[in-house]
């Protein structure tokens, strides 16, 4: 087989994000050449990229491969060869050979037969799900949160969840079957980086000398369903990834959505509230990690309570209405939300112990389940055990809350707070 370095570091480029760092199952780390196509998998993502050079079987290390082709001249024409074991790698200047693992041990792909298929503009398709991406379970214990939900149909909806926060967003497209299936986290990085790497394919025009209708065309990616354990996302002529999905029911993520009519609601400065709540953050440590804000007619104080230390801050707001209103925040949830967001971010809750909702320009809806506030003293509202509310259920709805299937996982309760650290006693000096 021969190939130029260049396309082979192409190639292995777009296999990256499929070949897992450390595996129980050591065949994974290569990467197949066969029929015409090179692959590579970690039994969740699937992706295959053709390469009509590849006409011998064999499998190569992916990590070896990659370092020695960064130092080997891009326009070098790279002959590969297999046999007895191992694999060689050889140019004008040299030649590499690395131990080679038998390709029958190489998992097969999939057999993929779809029953339903669309094209999506994959310039929002992508980012979509990209975005909810940091609102998914980081436990195993519940694989039907663990993955980004996608709701097929008119329009699409993408949504994901941890059991107390929850991010929604909802576009304007459609599929030919209403499914809903749950992509794992993973498999939604690999499609993000196959997006990036992929080039976008030109409308046909006759303005081949410029670079206009290259940068302005839109990416296109057909998405198929199988009707049984997979998606199947195709990047033009350039990848194909086929996902294994997560199986189970995810959440009614809409029934989690507040209906009524809010009772606050107000826009601030995002990088100003973020600015705040780092000034705050340290304090809030010491108690239970809550950030308090409270909502006046053009201003909202900002404030925390750790130990025996209470500080606050005040920004200016927005078209507030329904003031004065309290809502208390966990700080973690509260900054990764807020970072990396300039302009104005819209806050509204529809009641005390209901979910507060952000918005932000085009970015999903978020959801964020209130911490309890109750006016207390610092040390025992931090040994107090999370209401109703901070369980995942609004505590005014909690008798009114939708009964789960029975196959769904509970909300995820809040993470419990830290006991405040004990003062260290002052050593007395005799006289």
């Amino acid at each position: 087989m021969d190939i130029q370095v260049a396309r082979f570091r192409e190639v292995l480029g777009l296999l990256k994000p499929a070949v897992p760092r450390k595996t129980t199952l050591p065949v994974l780390m290569n990467v197949l050449l066969k029929d015409g196509m090179a692959m590579a998998t970690d039994l969740e993502t699937f992706v295959t990229v053709p390469v009509p050079e590849a006409d011998t079987p064999c499998l190569i290390p992916y990590a070896d491969v990659i370092k020695m082709l960064q130092y080997t001249q891009g326009g070098e024409s790279l002959h590969i060869e297999a046999g007895d074991g191992k694999v060689s790698l050889s140019w004008s200047e040299g030649k590499s050979t690395f131990p080679s693992k038998d390709v029958s041990g190489f998992p097969e792909i999939p057999e993929f037969v779809p029953v339903a298929e669309a094209p999506f503009d994959s310039d929002a398709l992508i980012p979509a799900m990209v975005s909810v991406l940091p609102y998914v379970a980081r436990k195993d214990d519940r694989p039907v949160l663990s993955g980004v939900t996608m709701v097929m149909g008119e329009p699409i909806e993408i949504a994901a969840g941890d059991g107390f926060r929850m991010a929604y967003q909802v576009l304007p497209f459609s599929f030919p079957q209403n499914i809903t299936v749950i992509v794992p986290a993973s498999s939604v990085s690999a499609l993000c980086h196959l997006w990036e790497k992929t080039p976008r394919t030109p409308p046909l025009s006759s303005e081949v000398d410029s670079l206009i209708p290259v940068l302005m065309a839109k990416k296109e990616t057909t998405v198929a369903y199988d009707g049984k354990t997979g998606l199947r996302f195709s990047f033009g002529q350039s990848a194909t990834a086929i996902v294994k999905l997560i199986e189970g029911s995810p959440p009614a993520w809409l029934k989690l959505i507040p209906k009524e009519e809010p009772v606050l609601q107000s826009q601030v400065m995002a990088s100003q509230l973020d600015l705040a709540v780092r000034r705050l953050r340290g304090i809030a440590k010491e108690g239970a990690d809550i950030i308090r804000m409270e909502f006046n007619e053009d201003s909202a104080i900002i404030s925390a309570r750790g130990g025996d230390q209470e500080a606050e801050s005040t920004i200016k707001t927005f078209d507030t209405k329904g003031f004065p209103a309290e809502v208390g925040i966990n700080a973690t949830y509260l900054l990764d939300y807020l970072n990396g967001k300039e302009g104005i971010v819209s806050i509204t809750t529809t009641g005390k112990g209901s979910p507060v909702v952000f918005q932000h320009q085009r970015n999903p809806k978020v959801i964020i389940m209130p911490m309890n506030i109750a006016e207390k003293a610092p040390d025992e509202a931090a040994e107090e055990a999370p209401d109703e509310a901070a369980e995942g259920v609004p505590a005014e709805e909690a008798d009114q809350a939708p009964a789960e299937p029975a196959d769904q996982a509970p909300p995820e309760p809040a993470p419990e707070p830290a006991p405040a650290p004990k003062r260290p006693r002052a050593n007395k000096k005799k006289r």
